[in-house]
């Protein structure tokens, strides 16, 4: 395992001549930070790969906005591309501060009471995108008939009985998934952190 390895490596160190020490630690220090990256990156490019859904959703409804001709449509395709626009930037700025290269001057025990807290940040960010993509179901399905078959709600049999069931189904199962892989991937950046502080 990585972690295996950093304790492999950090004990060979410590039978190094003291010159030698400096040169090793900065070693140590860049292969933690390398791999911590990795892991955080995980997170990051799912969030990235969101972010051009989230986009495309925006572009979708952008330029099919005609087609909303009521008021109540019009309003929930305005309510739906303001949460596109804002899911994504939250989790954005959440997981920029995850970003270790910029503090270098940081010792471990900085570095891991700095991370507790940007972790915490997330998870609580991540709660309220959760709660924010519910709301956003709830708009794409009041949308979908409309911008997919351009037929009105009411006239679309079994609209009501499928499509909120199915939908909120999907966003339960997705939701508890991408939380167990965010949960992991921050564990295992914790664990790198905590695992080689000297």
């Amino acid at each position: 395992m990585e972690l295996d390895d950093l304790k492999k490596e950090w004990e060979a160190v410590t039978n190094l001549p003291a010159g030698q020490h400096v040169l090793t630690y900065k070693i140590i220090d860049q292969m933690t930070k390398s791999k911590y990256n990795l892991k955080i990156n995980k997170i990051k490019y799912s969030e990235w790969a969101g972010g051009i859904v989230c986009l495309l959703g925006l572009s979708f409804i952008g330029f099919n906005f005609n087609n909303l001709n009521t008021i109540f449509l019009q309003v929930t395709g305005v309510v739906a591309m303001l949460l596109l626009t804002v899911l994504p930037l939250i989790t954005y700025v959440s997981l920029y501060r995850f970003n270790l290269t910029n503090d270098v001057d940081k010792t471990y025990a900085e570095a891991v009471k700095q991370f507790a807290g940007e972790k915490i940040r997330f998870i609580k960010y991540q709660k309220l995108n959760a709660f924010l993509n519910y709301i956003l179901l709830v708009a794409v399905i009041f949308l979908m008939p409309k911008l997919f078959f351009e037929k009105d709600i009411s006239t679309v049999k079994h609209f009501w009985t499928l499509a909120f069931p199915l939908g909120y189904l999907f966003l339960l199962f997705f939701s508890k998934r991408i939380k167990r892989f965010y949960s992991k991937s921050l564990k295992q950046a914790e664990e790198l952190l905590t695992g080689v502080e000297p």
